[in-house]
């Protein structure tokens, strides 16, 4: 049996973004995934650039999930979508976190409380 997800999301803070050695694990792996998954595969890191430099790792795409982008927006989230300057092509919604940097102990103790998920260690 071949069971198959209709989308994957993966969450790095290495995705466009190289700081360590996670960067090329996740890179490495995206190309196997888009091979099987294309645009069904999409990577969520952090845009760490700001307005004046740009990112070579990150190729904007303003037509790719151009809906959910401008929900997004309305919501009050600042994302761009686009594509990983590697090998595949991989989807990618990078994401302007600092309006959240003020939240972010409630953010972590909710993500606790309802997934178990340890940002401390």
């Amino acid at each position: 049996m071949n069971i198959k997800p209709d989308y994957l999301f993966e969450v790095s803070w290495e995705v466009c973004n190289k700081v360590g050695g996670i960067h090329t694990v996740v890179s490495t792996k995206a190309l196997n995934l888009v091979n099987e998954l294309r645009s069904n595969y999409i990577l969520i890191g952090p845009d760490v650039w700001r307005d004046d430099q740009q990112n070579p790792e990150f190729i904007e795409d303003k037509k790719l999930f151009k809906a959910w982008r401008d929900k997004a927006f309305e919501e009050g989230l600042r994302v761009k979508v686009g594509r990983w300057n590697i090998s595949g092509k991989p989807a990618v919604i990078i994401v302007d976190f600092t309006p959240f940097i003020g939240q972010k102990d409630a953010i972590f103790s909710k993500f606790w409380e309802l997934y178990k998920l340890d940002s401390i260690s």
